[in-house]
């Protein structure tokens, strides 16, 4: 008689039921579970050692920390929310049977959390480097970046990524689950409704593209304006010390908003590809957004890699960290 290989025994052997097709091995979903798992870990834990440190300095924080704060908050929600479908999903955690992912955290609900955490990181992102262009370009107008402009401006993050992420559940746009914990809004339904394409077109242009474009001119600016010997040195006001912390700042913010770009570019090239009616393979689109969710883990080794007073804060509120 044929003999059939065993599915694993730790893996959802219901996937079937889920989907029609399935475009990656047993063996590739394994990896891809892994993965998922490790990054998730690791980004949840680096970002949840951002927010204890800051936490920790609450008295002393400047406005301009509450938005690395709100970056961490952002990034772990989307270690815990973006990653743990796509866990249980692939290694049947519950061993429900696929209940819990098709009719309590269903695709319509990680979709709508996934993207809710994914803008505020996004826009958080593009804050930090308008924050960062008026303090080294125009340090004059620093006194602007107050804890009260700062409120104001982490209420409307959150206010636009709620508004984009609640839009498909209403009507405007809609999630399509793709396998793997990769909730997504499906990008194909441009070719077919004009509301569609309306609400595509447009969060690609006000969630992507011009948060780029914003970004790559602060940071532009801020290097042409170092070089013109007009950088941070301006500000007469300031010690040598605090010019250093500031350039450090700078320095982390332009390798943090360089990471985002590099992780969510690929992702936003083969969204805007297919809802130009052009196709993109299922294994393309799936790789493209699990990269893309990696965003999440970088910002936590940027602090440490090259932020001295991160370093240094973590030492002394966690002396095991101590080199």
């Amino acid at each position: 008689s044929l003999q059939f290989p065993r599915p694993a025994p730790w893996r959802n052997n219901n996937l079937t039921l889920l989907q029609k097709e399935n475009p990656i091995s047993e063996q590739g979903e394994t990896i891809i579970g892994i993965y998922l798992l490790t990054l998730g870990w690791l980004s949840w834990f680096g970002n949840s050692i951002v927010i204890f440190i800051l936490y920790k300095q609450r008295a002393n924080l400047l406005p301009t920390d509450y938005l690395t704060f709100n970056l961490a908050v952002s990034d772990a929600s989307t270690s815990v929310f973006g990653y743990s479908r796509g866990i249980i999903e692939i290694f049947n955690v519950f061993r429900d049977d696929g209940f819990l992912i098709t009719s309590i955290w269903t695709c319509q609900v990680d979709g709508f959390l996934t993207l809710l955490f994914g803008l505020a990181s996004i826009n958080t992102l593009t804050l930090i480097s308008v924050t960062r262009y008026i303090k080294g370009c125009h340090p004059q107008r620093a006194s602007c970046i107050s804890n009260g402009s700062i409120t104001i401006s982490l209420a409307l993050i959150w206010i636009a990524a709620l508004f984009w992420s609640v839009a498909p559940l209403l009507g405007w746009g809609s999630y399509r689950d793709r396998m793997y914990g990769t909730c997504e809004i499906d990008w194909t339904k441009a070719s077919f409704s004009t509301i569609y394409k309306s609400y595509i077109i447009a969060i690609l242009i006000c969630c992507f593209f011009l948060p780029v474009m914003v970004m790559v001119f602060c940071y532009v600016s801020i290097i042409n304006t170092v070089k013109s010997s007009r950088a941070l040195t301006s500000e007469g006001d300031l010690s040598d010390r605090q010019r250093k912390m500031e350039r450090d700042v700078t320095r982390v913010s332009v390798v943090i908003c360089t990471a985002f770009i590099i992780a969510w570019s690929p992702y936003a090239v083969i969204s805007m590809w297919s809802a130009l009616g052009y196709y993109v393979p299922s294994l393309t689109s799936i790789l493209a957004a699990l990269f893309a969710k990696s965003a999440s883990f970088y910002n936590p080794l940027t602090y440490f890699g090259m932020s001295s007073k991160f370093r240094r804060d973590l030492s002394v509120l966690l002396p095991c960290a101590k080199a």
